[in-house]
């Protein structure tokens, strides 16, 4: 299951992780999304913030049907 951060105003994927082991730091916070782009989406300029509970998305795709024997 992917983690993927977006912009609020414009929906720019700010960060995208796919894996463990992707990178050495493992899933980043907000808040360090937030300080690599200075504070501001790189597409619109929109001020980047820690999004609320109500903001929070999760979603789930479809997979193949598991057959247990």
């Amino acid at each position: 299951m992917a983690v993927v951060y977006r912009c609020r105003e414009c929906s720019h994927e700010l960060y995208r992780f796919e894996k463990v082991g992707q990178d050495f730091y493992g899933v980043r916070t907000p808040s360090e999304i937030s300080s690599i782009y200075g504070g501001k989406c790189p597409k619109c300029g929109r001020r980047l913030g820690v999004p609320g509970e109500d903001e929070i998305k999760v979603s789930f795709k479809k997979t193949k049907r598991l057959i247990r024997y």
